[in-house]
């Protein structure tokens, strides 16, 4: 009898180390409802984040308009209908009345600033303005001179520009720069982006004519000065070109949310999608993490063969727009332990898209990479609108170039970034999580 019982015990132990090695039971340390990670959002930025608006400045009285009076713009002038044209210059007028703003219209370019006669902006209406003929020089695109008119208040200036945004060489840092100047003074930014028909030459920022023809061109209404006033004046005009038949409009306030949650990861698969299992549990070092427990994060175990995943804040998935690493995206690993370090190491982002306020990133995570939990952050101001994606001009040789805005996305970026940094503690736009294993 003893002599069975001590086999018994022999097959016990065997059974025993076989379900362990076969990870049917945990190993010592390990929780079979699984560790609880740390927050994905710090949560000390999470504490900061409400904080308090500055005091209210009084708003503008008046409105600096500036039209772009570069030759770039002509084709709109010269519209085989540039009914286009005309209304969206009665819409700006129209609305500067309708919200009770006094306005002056300058022609912008040559680095001054040229007033109009009677302060009419209507004047764009003759071709001369952008040839450069009559009454008007030629002018090379100067944009940033819009910034330098005082307004003559202590009121933050409301100033609005009207230009295709082809700036010389790409080159958006003089535009930028006198725009800090006002933005500086508690000023904000907001874009109204139109198409409206155009008849004559595309240059790109080099000044070199790449198509010439009929077609559907972008227009941009940059407008700085209070939010409010700023959000006013471009909704106004965008429902009075909405109502005059002008489908292909776009707005975007880059103002920074004070408010609300950031987006936070949906779903995870991994690349290729057969050489995953998501949302499964995951080891590292000795304990394990449940996903069911740690709702802020989204796990994976990867397959041999896998390159890494793609996570989305949105399931599911719709048609966007992609590009590659822009440099919106802050990746690092989350520290588990004091001496781990926060650096990613090999892993790097391939690819971010946009559908609608919704993002997808695409994550290459090399076979060395040791099991860990990573945080994709974008910060206000990195967020981009999917339009921006759309209208940006990235590759000369599109089919849709000619009808695309170099340097569009690097502008809004920047402007963006230059807006959000005057709060640090304002909440990220998107914080993604992930916990992975490769098996």
């Amino acid at each position: 009898m003893a002599h069975q019982h001590q086999n018994k015990g022999t097959h016990g132990m065997v059974l025993r180390r076989w379900l362990l090695f076969s990870g049917l039971i945990p190993l010592a340390g390990l929780s079979s409802c699984g560790s609880e990670l740390p927050p994905c959002l710090n949560s000390k930025a999470n504490a900061e984040a409400a904080t308090p608006a500055a005091p209210a400045k009084a708003d503008a009285k008046a409105l600096m308009i500036g039209i772009d009076g570069s030759g770039s713009m002509l084709g709109h002038a010269e519209a085989g209908d540039a009914s286009g044209w005309r209304n969206l210059l009665q819409a700006i007028n129209l609305s500067a009345e309708t919200i009770g703003l006094s306005s002056q219209g300058f022609r912008v370019g040559g680095q001054k600033i040229q007033p109009l006669t009677g302060g009419k902006v209507t004047q764009a209406t003759d071709p001369c303005f952008f040839k450069g003929c009559g009454s008007y020089p030629p002018v090379s695109s100067s944009l940033q001179t819009l910034w330098t008119a005082s307004s003559g208040s202590d009121a933050i200036p409301l100033r609005l520009l009207v230009s295709d945004l082809e700036v010389n060489q790409s080159d958006i840092s003089s535009l930028v720069g006198g725009i800090r100047t006002d933005l500086a003074k508690g000023a904000s930014a907001g874009v109204l982006a139109l198409k409206l028909p155009f008849n004559g030459k595309v240059f790109d920022p080099q000044g070199n004519n790449f198509y010439t023809g009929k077609l559907n061109r972008p227009l941009y209404l940059l407008a700085t000065g209070k939010p409010e006033q700023v959000k006013d004046l471009l909704a106004l005009i965008q429902s009075t070109m909405a109502q005059k038949g002008v489908a292909a409009q776009e707005l975007s306030m880059l103002e920074p949310k004070r408010s609300g949650s950031p987006l936070t990861i949906k779903s995870i698969a991994a690349v290729p999608l057969a050489k995953g299992k998501p949302d499964q549990p995951i080891r590292i070092g000795n304990s394990q993490y449940s996903a069911g427990r740690n709702g802020d994060y989204r796990s994976i175990q990867l397959l041999p063969g896998a390159t890494g995943v793609v996570v989305d804040t949105i399931k599911p998935w719709g048609e966007g727009s992609s590009r590659g690493d822009l440099g919106l995206v802050r990746l690092e690993r989350i520290p588990l332990l004091p001496t781990d370090t926060s650096e990613a190491g090999g892993i790097r982002l391939r690819s971010m898209s946009m559908a609608n306020s919704n993002i997808r990133l695409e994550l290459d995570i090399p076979a060395t990479a040791p099991a860990g939990l990573l945080r994709a952050t974008i910060p206000q101001g990195n967020m981009p609108d999917q339009w921006w994606f759309d209208w940006d001009r990235s590759d000369p040789r599109n089919a849709n170039a000619k009808q695309q805005t170099e340097g569009l996305l690097l502008l809004m970026t920047t402007l963006g970034q230059q807006i959000a940094a005057r709060d640090p503690n304002t909440p990220p736009a998107a914080v993604l999580c992930i916990a992975f294993q490769h098996n």
